[in-house]
């Protein structure tokens, strides 16, 4: 599952389970594998939401140009 956002990341930690040792605890070697698999998924949701901001970072900056064309052409006839 790649996470798009932190609902996402919530289920993730719905499912986490470690394996258990047979004298108490959990295995060290369990808990390394869950925290990577949680690292993909952070990472998965911060790369979606980057990619989100750009978008939107250039969308506003392409407003902001043809703003500036249409005052740089002169006040709009009436």
């Amino acid at each position: 599952m790649a996470a798009r956002n932190m609902d996402d990341i919530a289920e993730a930690f719905k499912t986490l389970h470690f394996q258990k040792k047979f004298i108490g605890g959990v295995s060290e070697k369990s808990v390394w594998k869950q925290l990577d698999k949680l690292q993909k998924e952070y990472r998965s949701a911060y790369e979606m939401q980057e990619e989100r901001f750009k978008a939107l970072l250039q969308e506003r900056d392409e407003e902001i140009a043809s703003l500036k064309k249409r005052l740089s052409q002169g006040p709009a006839h009436e």
